[in-house]
């Protein structure tokens, strides 16, 4: 396999050596073209089901055993399906099969056939299925969206206190877990202490600064600060207060009002968009979440930020990473057609300038 190589040069950066999707377009027919994190989808439900003449299919969950190809279940699949066919103003031709299993399976090629460019599965949601409608937004797959937050400490004072309260609220608003309590750091931090050794004796002292300031010191402090609390209760006032000195500052400036689209309880969470269609809890590699494809760091060029993207990287080489997505859960009752709005690439646009930008 070949070595993934990390990109150091820019961030974002993106990933080398990209796992193979094709299995994955195959299987949930992505050449079509609330939140996944629940964990509530299973393989079987991910693929136009094949005619079976099995009457059964059993999951064993931690709640239960459940018989999920029943009349019941069907018929609610069969009213969702009219009734979103109706919402359409298309009309379903469907006729039962002799099997529920059958039954289903064409049930779900009718409504896909209708639905167009929109993505379909089915998925289980307690002892019943729904049909589930989603479409992944354009994002850049197989890159990091890592912000370096070093460049705060070579700010004066008062747009320090700006750029960090402005982190701060950018992150709870968006569902960023802080990089300080993540279990990788951990990781990274515990490996670097024991091969010490093997590092040369002139940077060893070096890396052992480096290793004691992300679990106590300044590093770690830095990182605790942006997330725990703010400066300013309101933070567009103090943005819009600030008199940039020179060029950058006047760069900065602009780019955090910019960002403030993204900030408050009345703008959607960019990890609300996390949706997984692929997922099979069998599967030997999971995907790779947001929460750590968007994540703020300290500093992209030290030896911790290097492993941690090592570490990711190497999962990625066997699975693939969530990306957004817009998901409509479909019933009976559902009285409005699947649409799609353009946070996520806003989102990303903006981020994008934002860590080029604070890259220094």
């Amino acid at each position: 396999m070949q070595a993934i190589r990390l990109n150091t040069d820019t961030f974002p950066g993106p990933v080398y050596n990209r796992t193979d999707r094709k299995q994955h377009s195959k299987r949930c027919r992505q050449g079509k073209t609330d939140n996944g994190t629940e964990r509530c989808h299973y393989s079987f439900l991910k693929m136009p089901i094949s005619p079976i003449e099995s009457l059964y299919r059993t999951e064993t969950l931690d709640v239960g055993t459940y018989n999920y190809f029943t009349n019941e279940n069907y018929e609610y699949l069969l009213g969702t399906a009219r009734n979103y066919a109706s919402l359409m103003e298309k009309r379903l031709k469907h006729l039962p099969a002799k099997s529920i299993g059958v039954s289903i399976a064409n049930l779900y090629e009718e409504l896909d056939s209708i639905i167009g460019d929109v993505d379909l599965n089915i998925e289980p949601f307690g002892d019943q299925l729904r049909f589930v409608l989603w479409k992944n937004h354009q994002w850049e797959n197989y890159t990091f969206y890592w912000l370096p937050v070093k460049f705060t400490e070579s700010l004066n004072p008062k747009l320090r206190k700006v750029a960090l309260s402005f982190i701060h609220e950018f992150m709870h608003s968006n569902g960023i877990y802080p990089l300080h309590e993540s279990f990788e750091i951990d990781w990274v931090l515990e490996w670097a202490e024991e091969n010490l050794y093997e590092i040369d004796p002139l940077n060893r002292r070096k890396y052992l600064h480096t290793i004691n300031s992300y679990k106590e010191g300044r590093i770690f402090n830095l990182l605790k600060r942006i997330y725990t609390g703010t400066y300013y209760k309101n933070l567009p006032d103090a943005i819009n207060r600030y008199i940039p000195k020179n060029g950058f500052e006047k760069e900065l400036v602009n780019s955090l009002m910019k960002g403030l689209q993204f900030i408050g309880q009345d703008k959607p969470s960019i990890m609300s968009y996390a949706y997984d269609p692929y997922y099979d809890e069998e599967q030997d590699f999971q995907p790779v979440e947001m929460e750590r494809i968007i994540r703020m760091i300290y500093d992209q060029d030290d030896f911790v930020t290097k492993e941690l993207m090592e570490f990711v990287n190497a999962e990625l080489r066997e699975s693939y990473d969530i990306s957004p997505a817009t998901v409509l859960y479909l019933s009976p009752n559902t009285t409005e057609l699947f649409s799609m709005n353009d946070y996520p690439e806003r989102f990303y646009t903006w981020f994008n300038e934002f860590c080029n930008l604070t890259n220094i």
